[in-house]
């Protein structure tokens, strides 16, 4: 039975939905149990946090469909059994998740996303052989279905996509629900929690790769897994022994052409796998807390280097990414200010769009008093996520940055450069100056130039280059200046990369 979740304010009474429904059988064919609202109690939530948490429940509901054969998921992720699988098929776990629904939920409320979840778990049992539905989340579904083999399961879950695509109305509200399918063999594990993780991770690489339908590879699956635990015990010997490096690109300001700045990024180059893929390595530190670690070493190394340039005569402007998980610590944000105030002011933050959203107090606390310490803030990837007026107002931000996506498609597109223009003049707006990533092409540097945005980041300047070659990459660009050359783009003539 389903319990929608409405919170009456006069009342605080919340209706919330089941945890549990256990699966029967029924002597009649393709028919559903009837769904009907019911009260909690009265110690039902009535804060905002118990009411989320409520949230959080009342999108775990478990539809039945009465078959002959029964697969049954349990919902406390205890083992997982499958019982009399039909003759000649295979027993499937899939997980489809809608794409922007948590946006969407906030948009409608709660009643009609239990609703739209409701319908999608319909179509799902309607659709698929021998189904039974489990776990529904807050923008994912589980299930359970047969089919004779990999190839034959992945086309029905086509057609299904294709179903569950189909433009749905419910109470008036016309909704289009772009959908994702990842789905693994369950006779790979007898542990629901294995084989709905196969299923994440194929959902995961559907959704990196924009294919609608992914079935998991266990094998590569299980490769990766010990992969990543032998790389979880080597970061912490990496930190200690010279492993990690930072690299830097170089921010040319189109007016003047002149390099005022530069981009540090992490490398790990690791004695028996070669170089590791940055973002995995940013995963990782943050998934075993050594995240607080590996920032101390970057920022450590950032405000070394940043000290040599400006012994050099460089006195560049040295940006730091800076984790979501660590922007609302007050630990983190100490460590930072004291490590910083060695730089003069010549170190900068760069946080992505969404770092502030699980605990926005906590980063908006800590990014003033960054910026109070004369730390320049940048918004990274600008574009790429969700962020609203209202959201860059709170932010006391001195950059933008446009995402690569926009600059990749700026000269062959005709809706990316009025994309780029309004997001320049939105920027100037704000008092923020803009940097374009990504520029990789003459054509786009002469457009950005005369759309006005003031810094230029991309390989037209300069791949990521080690300490030592930026150096060298500096006094080529002051010796061109010096003899009223244009600026040579690209790599210096000699270093290391």
């Amino acid at each position: 039975m389903l319990k929608r979740a409405v919170f009456n304010a006069s009342s605080a009474i919340t209706i919330f939905a089941s945890l549990y429904q256990q699966l029967s059988v029924s002597p009649y064919p393709h028919r559903m149990t009837s769904l009907s609202a019911q009260h909690v109690p009265s110690n039902a939530p009535s804060t905002p946090g118990e009411l989320a948490d409520a949230e959080d429940a009342s999108v775990r509901t478990v539809f039945e469909r009465d078959r002959p054969i029964r697969g049954t998921f349990d919902t406390l992720r205890d083992h997982w059994r499958l019982v009399g699988t039909p003759a000649g098929t295979m027993q499937f776990v899939g997980i489809a998740e809608i794409a922007r629904f948590t946006t969407l939920r906030r948009s409608i409320g709660l009643d009609l996303s239990n609703q739209i979840l409701h319908q999608v778990g319909r179509r799902i049992i309607d659709a698929l052989n021998a189904c039974q539905v489990g776990r529904t989340g807050r923008t994912t579904i589980e299930f359970a279905f047969a089919a004779s083999d990999p190839e034959s399961a992945k086309g029905c879950l086509e057609l299904l996509s294709d179903r569950l695509e189909e433009r749905m109305t419910i109470d008036g509200f016309t909704i289009d629900l772009p959908i994702a399918i990842g789905f693994a063999d369950a006779g790979t594990s007898t542990v629901l929690e294995e084989l709905i993780d196969h299923a994440a991770a194929a959902l995961a690489e559907a959704q990196s790769q924009h294919q609608r339908v992914r079935y998991a590879d266990i094998s590569l699956t299980v490769d990766q897994s010990f992969d990543d635990l032998a790389l979880m015990r080597d970061l912490p010997r990496a930190i200690r022994t010279g492993e990690l490096r930072l690299h830097y690109q170089p921010k040319l300001r189109s007016k003047t052409n002149r390099i005022d700045s530069a981009e540090a990024l992490l490398r790990w180059w690791h004695p028996e796998r070669g170089q590791i893929a940055t973002d995995r390595l940013i995963e990782l530190a943050e998934s075993t807390g050594i995240i607080f670690d590996l920032s101390e070493w970057v920022l450590e190394r950032a405000v070394e280097d940043q000290l040599r340039l400006a012994k050099a005569g460089h006195d560049l402007t040295i940006y730091v990414n800076v984790s979501g998980v660590l922007l609302p610590d007050p630990g983190f944000a100490a460590l930072a200010l004291k490590l910083a105030s060695r730089a003069r002011g010549k170190i900068g933050f760069e946080i992505t769009e969404t770092a502030v959203i699980k605990d926005p107090d906590g980063a908006l606390a800590n990014l003033n008093a960054f910026a109070a310490a004369g730390i320049k803030i940048a918004i990274d990837d600008y574009g790429s996520g969700l962020s609203s007026l209202a959201y860059l107002k709170q932010l006391p931000a001195n950059e933008l940055k446009i995402d690569r996506m926009f600059i990749s498609g700026l000269t062959q597109s005709h809706q990316d450069p009025l994309l780029v223009r309004s997001s320049i003049d939105l920027a100037h707006a704000l008092n923020m100056e803009v940097t374009a990533e990504g520029v990789d092409d003459a054509m786009a540097l002469a457009l950005l130039r005369v759309m006005g945005c003031d810094l230029i980041q991309g390989y037209l300047i300069s791949r990521p280059i080690d300490i030592e070659a930026l150096v060298l990459f500096l006094e080529e660009a002051v010796s061109g200046l010096k003899h009223c050359a244009p600026f040579q783009f690209g790599m210096p003539s000699s270093g290391s990369y």
